[in-house]
């Protein structure tokens, strides 16, 4: 469960690809290093990297510390790791700081020690990095580590989302639709849905596809409800297969087609390896199979088997779009367009 609600960014694994001046004022250099990484030369990114984390840079500690974590260059070392980034967290080097308390809430490399993690992600987020704003947050989301304050989630939230990460886009969303820590808001969160699943969020892919299967705060359009569960399901996301296979098997504002339903339910099954929706596509996939013949079943078990993340759902045609103005809303000052 920790897995998936913790689901910011495990590791800040960027590597540092800007030119780096020397001295402010003095023409930017290329940082041979990012190059020959970028190339697949990761024994020649390691040797550099090694040079200069030794001097004391700490880019280059941080870049040779995720090097170790990988094992890419040097032999998978996750201490090493961890050391490197203690020596660039301590030089106050924010996406090393925001590593080091993820080693230390999951122990990698380190023993774990949710009061360390903490103390890290604070000095991450008050550095202004995004997804160490995101983590922070959760924990006080949830009281992990801390107690519960869902003030300061939002805030942090906020804080995160003003700089476009989609997760925090997508958390304010849920929060503005079930009212925590503030008023229920359906159409402020439909906004944050929106920003995030135009980021490629496929949760908030999913969610803002519901809204738009009931109207909830938006007009009803159960097309661009499918072409947002398709992207979503491209991604490999168990919810938007098993609200395509609703669709298909109730005929929710198009011709219901079962056997397609229990391919989706098939494939939903598949995906939700930790039963976070409680046997549900299973549970659809028996109510179908008595109303389907036995070359329908067999079909959609084989077309399951060789769907791939990154596929479109199979025999999936997109349906067009309507063509629509859209409405304007205003929130906290900026300008935003939700199909009307």
């Amino acid at each position: 469960m920790l897995k998936s609600i913790l689901c910011a960014t495990l590791f800040s694994t960027q590597i540092l690809t800007a030119h780096a001046a020397v001295n402010p004022g003095t023409p930017a250099k290329p940082d041979a290093a990012a190059i020959a990484f970028k190339e697949g030369n990761f024994a020649l990114a390691f040797q550099d990297w090694t040079q200069r984390a030794e001097k004391g840079e700490a880019a280059a500690q941080h870049n040779l510390g995720n090097l170790y974590l990988s094992g890419k260059g040097p032999e998978k070392d996750e201490a090493k790791a961890m050391a490197w980034f203690q020596k660039a967290a301590d030089a106050g080097y924010a996406r090393a700081q925001f590593n080091l308390a993820e080693g230390y809430r999951l122990g990698v490399g380190v023993e774990k020690d949710i009061a360390q993690a903490i103390v890290w992600y604070k000095k991450a987020a008050e550095q202004g990095l995004a997804s160490a704003q995101v983590t922070l947050g959760i924990c006080h989301e949830l009281g992990l580590g801390m107690p519960k304050d869902m003030v300061a989630a939002n805030t942090l939230y906020r804080a995160a989302a003003d700089q476009h990460d989609a997760e925090a886009q997508f958390r304010l969303a849920r929060i503005f639709a079930l009212g925590l820590g503030t008023e229920v808001n359906q159409r402020v969160a439909n906004i944050y849905a929106s920003q995030a699943a135009n980021q490629g969020h496929a949760q908030a892919q999913t969610y803002l596809a519901t809204q738009y299967l009931t109207g909830n705060a938006v007009p009803r359009d159960v097309n661009l409800a499918i072409h947002l569960l398709a992207q979503a399901a491209r991604q490999g996301h168990a919810r938007a297969f098993a609200w395509l296979g609703h669709i298909y098997s109730e005929g929710n504002g198009i011709a219901a087609d079962l056997p397609r339903a229990y391919l989706y339910f098939s494939i939903a099954d598949k995906l939700d390896t930790e039963k976070e929706m409680q046997d549900m596509p299973n549970k659809q996939k028996l109510g179908l199979a008595f109303r389907l013949k036995t070359e329908d079943i067999q079909q959609a078990i084989t077309l399951a088997g060789e769907w791939q993340v990154g596929s479109l759902p199979p025999k999936l045609v997109l349906p067009p779009l309507k063509t629509s103005k859209t409405k304007p809303e205003i929130y906290q000052g900026q300008v935003y367009y939700l199909k009307d």
